[in-house]
């Protein structure tokens, strides 16, 4: 019996989980950036709504208010991308990782880091992602001038 539960705790230890766990619990403290001294509460509870009813980065940008500085941006949008992909993918969170570190010549996630928010910010939103949404969209647009024609 004794060397069974030592070859279980020991399995244990090379099981494939993700280094960084979001819970629900989190978002608040999340969603609070370094720029600002005190907790905005209109970002905080756009944040968590849009993470909670599972809105992408895309989406959640677009809601960010006026008042919030450009690094401020830069940081919220790396925050809610890692917590989306870590909490609703986490499956593939560490290839997606991989795959950003990589193409922004990056070794770990510094969310401390302006540079690196900025980095993010800007891989999350160069055109080859958001080409697809822009063929969504001029797709969407010829259906409805096709209706409005016929």
């Amino acid at each position: 019996m004794n060397k069974i539960v030592y070859l279980n705790s020991h399995l244990e230890k090379f099981r494939k989980e993700p280094e960084i766990k979001i819970k629900l619990e989190d978002l608040e403290s999340l969603s609070r950036y370094p720029n600002l001294l005190e907790r905005d509460k209109k970002t905080t509870k756009i944040f968590v709504k849009c993470f909670k009813n599972k809105e992408t980065y895309n989406e959640f940008l677009k809601k960010i208010p006026d008042n919030v500085d450009r690094l401020g941006r830069f940081y919220l949008i790396t925050v809610y991308w890692i917590a989306y992909t870590n909490y609703y993918h986490s499956d593939k969170f560490d290839e997606e990782m991989g795959i950003c570190l990589e193409s922004i010549d990056q070794n770990i996630i510094l969310l401390d880091s302006p540079h690196f928010c900025k980095k993010v910010y800007h891989y999350l939103v160069k055109p080859e992602l958001l080409d697809t949404l822009w063929v969504k969209i001029i797709i969407k647009l010829i259906n409805l001038l096709k209706k409005f024609l016929t």
